[in-house]
């Protein structure tokens, strides 16, 4: 049994119509391997981004709406960094 302590950057970017915004989002992720693949259900992860600058700087936004597109996008990031790295098989 191994802890493996990830992290990562992406960009996220949001067309509002008006303007392309492009935030980085910095993830810390945890997750436990035995014989080389992930034990499942040991995942967690860590998100940090500017929130206070985009409610200042975009109030109309739904941030309920734009938090859920941050978690979709990190478990996408997170999901295709460990199947590079072989820790869980591809998606067919």
């Amino acid at each position: 049994m191994i802890w493996m302590v990830e992290k990562k950057v992406f960009q996220l970017v949001f067309n509002l119509g008006f303007e392309r915004v492009e935030i980085p989002v910095r993830v810390k992720f945890e997750f436990e391997v035995k014989e080389g693949n992930l034990v499942p259900d040991s995942l967690t992860k860590t998100m940090l981004y500017n929130k206070q600058l985009l409610e200042r700087r975009y109030p109309d936004l739904d941030q309920a709406s734009f938090q859920a597109s941050i978690e979709r996008k990190a478990d996408n990031e997170i999901q295709k960094h460990l199947q590079e790295h072989g820790y869980i098989a591809e998606e067919k």
